[in-house]
């Protein structure tokens, strides 16, 4: 009799159990999903691969819409945006064109808000083959207006991402976004490859004067009593005069007033 009751209790108590972990494992159920998030920081115009995502789980608590929940809808897809690695990956961070670089664009804009084009700029310096995707950068670009001169700064300019050749290599060019009234400027400069890539700290901390006057040769007029006007700031190669070549000027323009 001792015996029977004690293996009642022990099939109540088993019972009790496997009706907990049954709860817990539906509550589970319920309030988790699973996701597929980048095991690898991952930049727009990507292809994915099997080895840059995996799947976790999580609490259904993110709110994030179109999360991804197999691997194999996003493997072989390209990205328009970037995806830290951590992140999930969702819907709206592919490509549904493929390849397109157009809707590539038309996604980016409509993302962000901003208005603008997709531009390749050649890496043509040292410092722009360092450049990573995802990155921001500064464009320093020379403007010749008149006698003037003047660089301008066109920053932050994002980099979307790095292209490199089909059978692999060096990059060739960065891939990035500038707008309407940026692109104004930049475009003349990249047809006269002048244009030069800066590094810039990547939290927004710095902010460069939009036009900085340059120094231009010092141009001599043909007579002194010529109309032609010399520019207000100028720099001379010449070593400084001495007294008596200052002298001599003088005695060549009349010895002076």
């Amino acid at each position: 009799m001792r015996k029977s009751t004690f293996s009642f209790g022990l099939g109540v108590l088993c019972a009790v159990l496997a009706g907990v972990i049954g709860s817990l494992a539906l509550h589970r159920a319920l309030n988790t999903e699973t996701v597929v998030v980048a095991t690898q920081t991952l930049y727009p115009y990507t292809r994915i691969s099997k080895a840059d995502v995996t799947t976790v789980t999580v609490p259904k608590t993110s709110g994030i819409a179109g999360l991804a929940t197999h691997e194999s809808t996003v493997v072989g897809h390209y990205l328009s945006y970037s995806v830290p690695k951590g992140d999930p990956v969702t819907a709206g961070d592919l490509n549904p064109s493929g390849g397109s670089f157009s809707t590539f664009l038309t996604q980016y804009t409509e993302r962000t808000g901003q208005t603008g084009m997709l531009m390749s700029l050649p890496v043509q310096t040292p410092l722009a083959s360092v450049v990573n995707p995802g990155e921001q950068i500064a464009l320093l670009v020379p403007e010749q207006n008149g006698d003037s001169k003047t660089l301008t700064t066109i920053e932050p300019v994002p980099v979307l991402n790095v292209l490199v050749p089909a059978k692999g290599g060096t990059p060739t060019a960065l891939l990035i976004f500038v707008s309407e009234k940026n692109y104004r400027i930049l475009a003349p400069a990249v047809l006269n490859n002048s244009v030069q890539v800066a590094l810039i700290p990547q939290n927004d901390s710095f902010s460069a004067p939009g036009s900085i006057p340059l120094s231009a040769p010092l141009s001599l007029p043909d007579s002194p009593t010529s109309g032609t006007s010399t520019p207000a700031t100028y720099v001379t190669t010449s070593p400084p005069k001495t007294s008596a070549s200052n002298g001599a000027a003088k005695t060549q323009q009349g010895g002076g007033h």
